[in-house]
């Protein structure tokens, strides 16, 4: 299954069903450009460690995207996937891959060498969701950083999507998959069709069509997700209020409505008060699907010299249900008299109070009326289109070995509202005797409602666009290789040079429904552009010094309009004493400039955390109440510089068996980053310029009105959450590769372990600040980098039939809030038979033992009960492959 031609057992980790080095005759090597060099050679050859991924092998596992086939890197632990977008704005819906953990922004995407455009709403990765999977050939995945090659942002790594060519013929694939217990599964089609024959037709048509659709799956289906999280003492349903004496009242109390109609299936009464449990009104998996299509046409000019020209455009959409929304409004003891509660019915509320309150509510003056209708359904989403253009003229003239790209790229993102978002001015009424604004008479916050209360609702919900964000981005580059003499007797050296010019642009701006709902969802108007242009000079050399060792020496000068010039080296070396030992490392250098989004991006206005640290010394009376944080780009951003070193050695004692252990260390300092509110919370003195309460006081915490007239009003309290400069980063570890072929009378037995040990990760909240670990722990603020992750495979294979289990570990960790969050092992097992000669059929189970994710306390996404940015929440499911190729 792992057939990765003319690619060096030595050189290259082959995953995907199973984890096997592809044995191929040294004699059929050729020399191929390899992901982080720009000079043509034979993989054994080459100093950098590289996992490949075969898109078949990926696809017989019941993958079908691309960011199910990136979580079987155990280098990768993205942090940001598209279940952990639920209720999240500015997200872009996508999927980002994260090497080292270091972050999106520091992992290079790139689709046959080149570059893809960023995330339009995001700016800090490309989405793996614009990837077209179905044009796929294999993945290739360079663990080390390449800024001296590719440019300043290949920190962390490059992941390089290699597409099929010179494919002949057609191959459809039908995918489905169902979940064994209610919600979520999946189904997605592919097919490809090529015709002509580079070789003897001169040229090569390919096109490729995808669709893939993961279907909802909400918290309620999960047992697992209802453990240990957050209700909502203010707005509930029945409402909640407080009286002209700031006391809280639940309504009701503990019947909380159930005898009276009101949909009780998001309410809590255990904490001695009626809750909304809003964790439990979320989705774990979003609906999503995507739509992809490329077209492809390689045509040989001659002998030595062949232009490709490749299309691709794939549509991503993501539309998330959060629960209800909740409303806070004035009610009046005689305007609103239909409607309004009785000292019988409420019950103080002393859970978020220092000061008790009092028993009996003063009733004879207004209310403030904190409601949560159980009945609404937000949904909220992004779509998006990715379209790239890239012409590609590689060849040879003499002793040079040359490639010319011109690649065009784009990213359209949209956020979008599809129900549930009322314009609250539409739910008020003016009372004639004061003049005041309290809530439409008809409506019932405290019980069920009448059908004239339902229609005044409804009517105030909107759906449309809220914001537009376009990212583009041309690139023109050329590179050329030749031999320059035999210098130590050992093989001729080779040169490498190029040349690059980048240019981006981009425009975000919100809508006429984002003015209008503003207050309700933070997208206050907005209009922003910007624009970089870029110019780069590289060059590359090899030098082997003697029959065993070789160097490799690369230099990048990259100069930008907005933040100057920057130099940029790596220095590598491979020493194999015998054909059992080979060593290899590499040192190097990048910077980073921000990205367009990290500098020109809108800023929104949101729900923080909940208060904590010294804060509550500042703004006595608000600890344990959640805040408002305005997010963003930021303008005064510098650029972030890093140092990568990295050594590995391979051993082979056995035939057929690999063994390959690679260490490594980056450190990152000025690191372009989201501050925590933790971070924020905790260190007033040093943060007190991004506090920036309202006239009274106050950063606007449940229940005030503060910010309905906008960010900038005098009367708006918030933190300031833009994107900034930090301190620094540390991170090091080891990846472990294992990998042995057994050919038996029985079949051939293919087994393999990818590993990667993180020994440290360190980070610097702000300069001057103490380091403080991440590794196996959440309690600092930040999302962990676990100690340990592996991927353990065996497969078998015998004539028609092949079979397969697998399986993702991963170590445990210290919780968010204390405690610890346990280690996570999932088997999954497939087989397959190829019924004739042109259709294969595979069946298979992912999560074979329906293991539940660990519990997490973790509270920096909507799911609670479990970490969604490690887990799969899915459980078993059972999904079925029909190949067919003609």
């Amino acid at each position: 299954m792992f057939k990765m031609t003319k690619i060096s057992a030595a050189a290259l980790i082959v995953l995907g069903a199973s984890s096997a080095f592809a044995q191929e005759d040294s004699q059929q090597l050729e020399k191929v450009v390899v992901t982080g060099s720009m000079i043509p050679r034979t993989s054994a050859e080459t100093t950098e460690a590289i996992t490949v991924l075969s898109a078949k092998s990926l696809k017989d596992m019941g993958i079908t995207t691309v960011e199910q086939a990136l979580q079987q890197i155990a280098s990768n632990q993205s942090t940001v996937l598209t279940a952990s977008t639920v209720s999240t704005w500015g997200t872009g819906g996508g999927s980002f891959a994260s090497l080292r953990g270091l972050g999106a922004s520091r992992t290079l995407v790139l689709l046959d060498g080149q570059r893809l455009v960023a995330n339009a709403q995001t700016g800090g990765g490309v989405d793996l969701n614009s990837i077209p999977f179905a044009a796929v050939d294999r993945i290739e995945v360079l663990r080390e950083g390449a800024s001296s090659v590719y440019g300043a942002d290949a920190v962390a790594g490059v992941i390089n999507f290699i597409t099929k060519k010179d494919f002949k013929g057609g191959q459809m694939n039908l995918t489905g998959s169902s979940p064994q217990h209610s919600g979520g599964g999946d189904y997605s089609g592919d097919i490809a069709y090529g015709i002509g024959d580079l070789a003897s037709d001169g040229y090569n048509l390919m096109g490729t069509l995808s669709y893939t659709k993961q279907k909802e799956l909400r918290a309620l289906q999960r047992g697992f997700a209802q453990r240990g999280g957050g209700d909502n003492a203010y707005y509930t349903a029945p409402a909640s209020y407080r009286d002209s004496t700031g006391n809280l009242f639940s309504v009701d109390y503990p019947d909380c409505g159930k005898s009276s109609g009101v949909n009780t299936s998001y309410l809590n009464t255990a904490n001695g008060y009626c809750g909304y449990q809003y964790t439990n009104a979320t989705d774990l998996l979003p609906t999503s699907s995507v739509t992809s299509g490329m077209l492809q046409l390689t045509k040989a000019l001659d002998a030595d010299n062949t232009l490709k020209l490749q299309y691709f455009a794939t549509r991503s959409k993501v539309q998330t249900w959060g629960g209800a929304y909740s409303y806070d409004v004035n009610m009046s003891p005689t305007f609103n008299s239909a409607y309004f509660p009785t000292a019988a019915r409420s019950t103080p509320n002393t859970a978020f109070f220092s000061t008790p309150a009092t028993a009996t509510p003063n009733l004879n003056s207004d209310i403030d009326v904190l409601w949560t209708d159980p009945d609404n359904n937000r949904y909220q989403g992004d779509r998006a289109t990715e379209q790239r253009f890239l012409a590609n003229l590689t060849g040879s003239h003499g002793d040079w070995d040359y490639q010319a790209n011109l690649n065009y790229s784009q990213n359209v993102s949209t956020v979008f509202l599809a129900g549930g978002y009322p314009d609250t001015d539409l739910l008020m009424e003016t009372d004639p005797a004061s003049g005041n604004q309290y809530l439409n008479r008809l409506i019932n916050p405290f019980g069920p409602q009448t059908a004239a209360g339902q229609a005044v609702i409804d009517n105030a919900y909107k759906s449309g666009n809220l914001a537009t964000a376009r990212l583009r981005m041309w690139d023109v580059n050329a590179s050329a290789s030749r031999p320059v003499g035999d210098w130590f007797n050992a093989g001729a050296a080779t040169l490498a040079v190029g040349v690059g010019f980048r240019g981006e642009r981009i425009r975000s701006a919100t809508t006429d429904l984002a003015a209008e709902l503003s207050p309700e969802t933070g997208y206050y108007p907005a209009s922003v552009t910007g624009q970089r242009t870029s110019q780069a000079l590289y060059g590359e050399l090899n030098v082997p010094v003697t029959k065993q060792l070789e160097f490799t020496l690369s230099d990048r000068e990259d100069h930008y309009s907005d933040f100057g010039s920057t130099n940029n080296a790596k220095a590598a070396f491979r020493f194999q004493p015998s054909k059992m030992v080979t060593f290899r490392g590499t040192a190097s250098t990048g910077f980073r400039a921000p990205t367009l989004v990290n500098l020109y991006s809108p800023q929104v206005l949101g729900a923080s955390t909940n208060f904590a640290g010294s804060v509550c010394d500042q703004f006595a009376g608000i600890c344990n109440a959640q805040g408002m944080q305005v997010t963003g780009g930021n303008p005064n951003l510098k650029p972030e510089k890093s140092k990568n070193y990295d050594l590995g050695i391979v051993l082979a004692p056995l035939p057929n068996l690999g063994i390959t252990l690679d260490y490594y260390h980056v450190t990152i300092s000025d690191q372009i980053t989201t501050l925590t509110t933790s971070t924020i919370y905790k260190n007033y003195n040093t943060f007190s310029n991004l506090y920036h309460p309202n006239a009274s006081g106050s950063l606007s915490i449940a229940g005030d009105h503060s910010c309905d007239a906008g960010i900038s009003a005098p009367t708006c309290g918030y933190i300031l959450r833009t994107i900034q400069n930090s301190g620094g980063v540390k991170t090091s570890g080891v990846d472990i590769s294992v990998n042995y072929t057994l050919n038996t009378s029985y079949g051939r037995f293919r087994t393999g372990l990818e590993g990667t040990w993180t020994t440290q990760y360190k980070l610097q909240a702000y300069e001057g600040a103490a380091w403080q670990s991440i590794r196996n722990d959440y309690s600092a603020g930040y999302l962990p980098v676990l100690g340990w992750q592996d991927l353990l495979t065996l497969d078998w294979s015998k004539g028609d039939w092949t079979a397969g289990i697998s399986n993702h570990y991963q170590g445990g960790y210290k919780d968010q809030n204390g405690g610890r969050v346990g280690s996570y092992s999932i088997w999954n097992a497939y087989g397959s038979w190829k019924a004739t000669k042109n259709v294969t059929l595979l069946a298979g189970v992912r999560n074979l033992f329906d293991t539940d994710p660990p519990f997490s306390n973790q509270t920096d996404n909507w799911q609670e009960g479990y970490n969604p940015v490690f887990a799969d929440p899915t459980g078993r499911a059972f999904y079925a492959k029909v190949t067919v190729d003609f």
